[in-house]
């Protein structure tokens, strides 16, 4: 739950107050909120509250990023249903959490775009949308692997051998 919080507030951090763009070039666009739930999915047993936590999340997130009400609600609920079905049976691996949240960036990025587009926000412009699929991999590609490799113990359940010293 911490982790999916300190997502949430890095993602509205480098988005409001760190100058990530060399005149009209934008190097980054950070969707770590977006990128750290099928981790927290992993992470946070009772299913309830994640839905609970990551609908009152995404609602911030449109209050702040977006001028449509409920965007990022929608996804984010399919998002979260999509995880709910894709692990009923499986537990999760390194690849498959890398590729889901890769996967999830990419959808969102296709989603926002497709939406502003249909409600005439937007011209369509699909350079525009490779570039910022491109930008936004970079930085959360990153982002997923170094939390991958601090909660890996915790998303597959492992726990720490302990080497035992015997004396003769």
């Amino acid at each position: 739950m911490i982790y999916l919080l300190i997502s949430a507030f890095l993602d509205i951090l480098l988005s409001f107050n760190i100058p990530l763009n060399f005149g009209d070039i934008n190097y980054f666009f950070p969707a770590l909120f977006i990128s750290s739930i099928p981790i927290s999915y992993l992470l946070i047993k009772r299913k309830s509250l994640f839905f609970t936590l990551i609908i009152l999340i995404s609602i911030i997130y449109d209050a702040l990023f977006s001028d449509i009400i409920f965007i990022n609600v929608y996804y984010v609920v399919l998002y979260g249903l999509f995880l709910n079905i894709f692990y009923k049976n499986k537990k999760g691996s390194y690849l498959n959490i890398f590729l889901i949240s890769i996967m999830g960036v990419i959808f969102y990025d296709i989603f926002i775009f497709f939406t502003l587009i249909l409600l005439k926000y937007e011209t369509f412009k699909i350079g525009f949308l490779g570039y910022k699929i491109s930008r936004t991999l970079l930085l959360n590609s990153i982002y997923i692997i170094i939390s991958i490799i601090i909660f890996r113990s915790r998303i597959f359940r492992e726990k720490r051998k302990r080497k035992k010293f015997y004396y003769k």
